[in-house]
């Protein structure tokens, strides 16, 4: 599996602590199937490390994890904070217009969002991409949060699952519990598990055409049916 949403890069967030951590985190990502994973550090007034310094980070974590024989392949990020602009969709529509690809994540652990569920369908259907957080299936965020990810995932608004870990232990890496639930809440959305975790993910890291989505074998209504009802 892909994990595009870790927090591995030591010192400069609230992921690990040391370069210990982070390649003990590393380790937990390869024991649960992960092959890839993106190194998305914040990029918040709550952590104002320097994005600059996370280069020099990325290239230690990966020394240290070829030094340990961890065979995870570790590629760039950043977590963009919405606090850092004013407007989330005029930016998004902005950075579209310069060909940039945009992945909005969790969504389902948002205020806003929860306040108007129509913002984010107007969001996709404009091609912005959703991530949902593994741990929001299983609870892990409160109910909110997992019934938010079972209706966006149920209307076909999520695009990739990944794990936003933090560490080894408490926020582990790791998609398959996320899954499983899922599977509990939306019988046969496993058919669409490989698309979640593989397929896109590595499609928007090699900058490719999306794959187009398996099917659901049967639809209810979710967030669009929620907006629909509201006009």
């Amino acid at each position: 599996m892909i994990d595009l949403h870790a927090h591995i890069l030591p010192g400069v967030d609230d992921g690990p602590a040391s370069i210990e951590e982070a390649v003990e985190l590393a380790r937990a990502a390869v024991d649960a199937g992960t092959r890839v994973l993106a190194a998305t550090s914040h990029v918040s007034h709550m952590f104002p490390t320097d994005p600059h310094v996370f280069p020099a980070r990325l290239a230690e974590v990966r020394d240290a994890l070829r030094d340990a024989g961890v065979g995870l392949e570790v590629v760039p990020g950043g977590e963009l904070a919405p606090s850092r602009v004013a407007e989330l969709e005029p930016l998004v529509h902005e950075l579209q217009q310069r060909d940039w690809r945009i992945l909005l994540a969790h969504p389902e652990r948002s205020a806003a969002f929860h306040r108007e569920p129509e913002r984010l369908v107007r969001l996709v259907d404009g091609g912005a991409l959703v991530q949902v957080t593994a741990g929001s299936l299983t609870g892990q965020f409160g109910q909110t949060a997992r019934r938010f990810s079972v209706s966006a995932l149920r209307d076909g608004l999520v695009h990739v699952l990944a794990s936003d870990a933090h560490d080894a232990y408490d926020r582990p890496p790791g998609l398959a519990a996320g899954l499983a639930a899922a599977e509990h809440d939306l019988p046969g959305i496993g058919a669409q598990a490989e698309w979640l975790t593989d397929e896109i993910p590595a499609a928007i890291l090699a900058g490719h055409e999306l794959p187009p989505r398996p099917a659901l074998p049967r639809r209810h209504r979710g967030l669009r049916g929620r907006m629909i009802r509201r006009a």
